[in-house]
């Protein structure tokens, strides 16, 4: 078995292009040499890849042209070749490389935007949960609201953009042209895999963004409600705000459960 495993490895490391030696082991045959017989694998590896890149970022791709397009893909299979068995996760590290390998990293609208399709798939891949009700919080008394910690749904995905990279891969999908790419202030997302199966992104309010990312970090509901006091500047303001994202987030179905500490639900 190690020695299976070691010849597996050292056939990925001939694909990936890290060490040739292989090639070297390979009986020979009439017809193609070793090289060449190893160059129609290496080549169909790297072609596999780009097909993932291509599905997995269409709009990118779309946003790019094809000649740097091409030129990505190259620099991120050289960068960061696949080290996952499933190709579903190939792409992961593509925002990063997106941010610092020039000239990708000149136009920060590119990560962002290939950062966003990974969040979609993310979502659509997430694993299923309930979905939390507003009448399964009807049993919670009042005075252990403020203890309260919500879940979000496993699908759910919070994004902040610095550019108009949701707005530009909306007008690339309905083949319309992109926006400036810059923008007055940051914009704020949230994609979720919805109860039909379809995944579904949507916009936030600085103010919604700042407490489901509360929600997000496991804090209790009334650190949910100081947050959004903080923002409005008003105690009032801010739990009024924080009681229309609550029932908006209900009946969307973006939280699966909520807990209370041990010693306050018996």
């Amino acid at each position: 078995m190690a020695d299976l495993a070691k010849l597996q490895q050292a056939f990925v490391d001939m694909l990936t292009g890290l060490n040739p030696e292989l090639i070297n082991h390979i009986a020979p045959q009439p017809g193609l040499d070793a090289k060449d017989r190893a160059a129609i694998y290496h080549n169909a590896y790297r072609i596999r890849l780009t097909k993932v890149l291509e599905q997995d970022h269409e709009m990118l791709g779309r946003y790019l042209g094809d000649e740097l397009f091409d030129q990505m893909v190259a620099g991120f299979l050289s960068h960061y070749p696949s080290q996952d068995p499933s190709l579903r996760h190939f792409g992961d590290r593509l925002p990063e490389y997106l941010v610092n390998e020039p000239p990708f990293s000149a136009h920060g609208i590119l990560s962002e935007m290939a950062a966003f399709e990974r969040l979609l798939l993310q979502a659509f891949d997430a694993p299923d949960d309930t979905r939390l009700s507003i009448q399964a919080l009807q049993q919670v008394p009042a005075n252990l609201w403020p203890n309260v910690i919500f879940t979000l749904h496993p699908s759910v995905r919070l994004l902040c953009c610095q550019f108009a990279s949701v707005e530009s891969w909306q007008a690339l999908k309905q083949a319309d042209t992109p926006p400036q790419p810059e923008l007055s202030s940051p914009r704020y997302w949230l994609i979720v895999r919805e109860a039909s199966l379809r995944t579904a992104f949507h916009p936030l309010s600085h103010s919604d963004y700042v407490c489901l990312k509360t929600i997000d970090d496991g804090l209790p509901f009334s650190f949910v409600c100081e947050a959004a006091a903080g923002l409005h500047q008003d105690t009032e303001a801010g739990t009024h705000a924080v009681m229309q994202l609550l029932q908006k987030a209900l009946n969307s179905g973006w939280l699966s459960q909520y807990t209370l500490p041990a010693h306050m639900s018996d």
